[in-house]
């Protein structure tokens, strides 16, 4: 399987929609894997947002060694795989709201985005950012 380039896991990350499979530690030791709408800021950390009462968020706050899954469903089908450090960075609804916002206009479209930010970033979400220690991209690995 051909392995991505860095500039090629950054693009494949912002490509579209693709969600991440976001896998945090529960406090008995198994795993708590969910979907999660994220972005990268300018650092290529990976940034989302969640409710402060999730088990993400608590199992963060116990323990922030986390892994992240994005993979592409469509032949040749890609993924990239990220084992990070998560820091809890605000609960400042000024500061959730920005990234909120700029999260859900990648998903739900701009028109939508002020809408679901404002959501997001009520009492009680939560600004977390990975930071990326480890980082595996595979391409096309249906190709022959």
């Amino acid at each position: 399987m051909p392995e991505m380039t860095k500039d090629e896991i950054k693009n494949f990350l912002l490509q579209g929609t693709f969600t991440g499979k976001l896998g945090t530690i529960n406090k008995n030791g198994t795993s708590h894997v969910v979907p999660i709408w994220y972005t990268l800021d300018e650092e290529e950390n990976v940034i989302f947002n969640t409710g402060d009462k999730s088990v993400k968020a608590k199992n963060i706050a116990r323990d922030n060694r986390v892994r992240l899954c994005v993979d592409d469903q469509v032949p040749l089908f890609s993924f990239v795989i990220i084992d990070g450090i998560a820091e809890i960075v605000s609960n400042e609804p000024t500061e959730v709201y920005k990234w909120a916002k700029l999260i859900a206009a990648r998903y739900v479209g701009q028109e939508k985005s002020e809408l679901y930010g404002r959501r997001n970033s009520a009492g009680g979400e939560l600004l977390i950012k990975i930071k990326p220690i480890r980082v595996i991209g595979q391409k096309d690995i249906a190709g022959w």
